[in-house]
């Protein structure tokens, strides 16, 4: 009994002079160590006491000591690489690692990309009414401010990569819920409308590179040429094929992707994933004259097309951005959660685009050209 309660003293001390030490330790290491915020939330602040917050004190104050931890990060890359390299599985919940270390994305709370993969979030009849109707109505508003529209919708990760998804998600549906949406809207509807899997697919067999990264949710720049060579031929503008002579594919270095750096693993998984550049094409002297990813880009263009074009877009412009911004005299690329009516009010462009990726097209039904705060949710 007595050397039982021996042992339990020698770990509490021996725990105590690890939590203490290593905040000595931390006092003069801080600035040479990595602390950077890899978790895509806001960590916790040191919460007050007073008479108000007292009865959530504990709690709150918990939250701020695990956020702020001496060597957090530290201790986070080396349960990810025990995890990833010993065990072949994500630390984090929102990651899949997939075959031959390609990483995929699975987050229910934001637009449940396995969901889309396995085809079990299938609209309804009223439902797929109730988004052809809201876009119906938002592509009148535009063309009644002498403007044209379209909707452009960017393919999942992984279906086009679907042969990396580990066995137990299945093959992909034949029947999802973009494709349903896709075909329902132009069956149904004249709206103009982009999805260019087929295109993504055709690049795909063509190309010995990837068009989408490794470790990150979005496609690289070659895919995103495909794409943005997609929206361009519906408005009129023809781009060189990707395997076009004229065309150079360079390397540009390694790519910390996401979802690498969701796994806390960026620096260890960067060397999977080549940032390749494009280059070839008719760029018009084209200048960048706003450069925010969450906010705005905007693009000027010598002897481009003359009209001017506004996309309300998500991340997955980024790969495109430049592509479509050396093709028009005026380029305005503004993210949906800053978007604002008097933005596109103040920009007066010939075309407005709406675009989102496939796990959020649900916004399709949801979002408004005119009102000045869009539903973020897609719900």
């Amino acid at each position: 009994m007595e050397e039982r309660k021996i042992g339990r003293i020698i770990i509490l001390v021996a725990f105590a002079v690890i939590i203490c030490g290593s905040r000595g330790i931390w006092f003069f290491a801080e600035k040479y160590v990595d602390a950077t915020n890899y978790e895509n939330r806001r960590m916790a602040t040191r919460p007050e006491l007073t008479l108000d917050t007292y009865e959530n004190f504990s709690k709150e104050y918990t939250s701020y000591f695990n956020d702020n931890l001496p060597f957090r990060n530290n201790l986070i890359t080396m349960n990810s690489a025990i995890d990833y390299f010993g065990f072949g599985r994500a630390s984090n919940g929102s990651v899949i690692v997939g075959k031959d270390r390609w990483l995929f994305y699975d987050n229910a709370a934001d637009g449940d990309p396995v969901s889309c993969y396995q085809g079990t979030n299938l609209y309804t009849e009223e439902e797929l009414k109730a988004v052809a109707a809201n876009c119906m109505k938002q592509r009148d508003f535009v063309e009644s401010r002498g403007m044209e529209f379209m909707i452009f919708l960017a393919p999942n990760k992984e279906r086009i990569y679907s042969e990396y998804m580990p066995e137990h998600y299945g093959a992909p549906a034949e029947n999802y819920g973009v494709l349903q949406l896709y075909n329902y809207l132009k069956e149904n509807t004249d709206l103009r409308v982009v999805y260019p899997y087929e295109e993504l697919m055709q690049a795909k067999g063509q190309l010995e590179e990837n068009i989408y990264y490794h470790t990150d949710t979005h496609w690289n720049f070659l895919g995103g040429y495909v794409g943005a060579k997609a929206l361009l031929k519906e408005l009129g503008i023809e781009m060189p094929a990707i395997t076009d002579e004229a065309l150079i594919i360079k390397d540009g270095g390694a790519y910390p992707g996401d979802l690498a750096n969701m796994l806390n693993l960026s620096k260890q998984l960067q060397s999977d994933d080549r940032n390749y550049r494009f280059s070839g094409y008719d760029k018009h002297d084209f200048k960048c004259t706003d450069d925010d990813m969450l906010k705005m880009w905007s693009f000027t263009a010598k002897n481009a097309d003359p009209r001017s074009i506004y996309v309300i877009r998500d991340s997955f412009t980024s790969q495109m951005a430049a592509y479509i911004g050396s093709q028009f005299d005026h380029t305005y690329l503004r993210h949906y959660e800053s978007y604002d009516y008097e933005d596109l009010k103040k920009c007066d462009p010939d075309i407005v685009v709406y675009e989102c990726v496939e796990r959020q097209a649900a916004r399709l039904g949801t979002f408004s050209i005119e009102h000045d705060k869009p539903d973020k949710s897609g719900k």
